[in-house]
């Protein structure tokens, strides 16, 4: 962390604002001293930045993984993930329900979305988006969901009858999601 000290003492001269740096037993006893603080830390290419958005994005469990491990490190305000100034915005399900019924919750599923789709058309632009990474990032959404709609439940308040009539309703909401960012995303 640098720390930039700037003195900005000046004086109008002929309507002309001359800014000099004048020492301080020159300078007006009640003149501030504003103090800057700015974040010096490696700087990021594109490509760099593009390729840890493939790692959190992909369409896998592991990618999964990486993406919540991103999360938190950006919650604790990490260096590591800082660096890339993601855009952690988001929407969730962009006003369709996130939790369904059986205790079915999409909330990560559609954030971990949104994260996607934010951050790749920031760096790549709308077109390369849509034409190289929108069809990935909706199939790895789409495997989010089904992943949570195979969730285990323990104690389960459901009979097995109930709970697999509960889990295709999941798994159809889960494609009508799926569809819907396909078709208007």
């Amino acid at each position: 962390m640098n720390t930039l000290r700037l003195a900005l003492p000046g004086a109008a001269l002929s309507g002309v604002l001359l800014v000099t740096g004048v020492t301080p037993a020159v300078a007006a006893s009640d003149a501030p001293a504003e103090t800057v603080t700015a974040q010096v830390g490696p700087m990021v290419t594109k490509a760099q930045k593009v390729k840890k958005l493939g790692s959190l994005t992909g369409n896998s469990g592991a990618s999964r993984d990486r993406w919540f491990d991103a999360l938190t490190q950006h919650k604790k305000g990490k260096a590591s993930i800082k660096k890339y100034r993601f855009d952690w915005g988001t929407d969730y399900c962009s006003g369709a329900p996130e939790k369904i019924s059986g205790g079915y919750d999409f909330t990560f599923a559609c954030y971990r979305h949104d994260f996607g789709y934010r951050n790749y058309k920031k760096t790549v632009g709308k077109k390369a988006f849509k034409n190289y990474h929108k069809p990935r990032i909706d199939k790895a959404f789409h495997t989010d969901m089904k992943f949570v709609c195979g969730k285990k439940f323990w104690a389960d308040p459901y009979t097995p009858s109930q709970r697999k009539k509960l889990k295709s309703a999941c798994l159809k909401t889960a494609k009508k999601y799926y569809e819907a960012v396909v078709a208007l995303g």
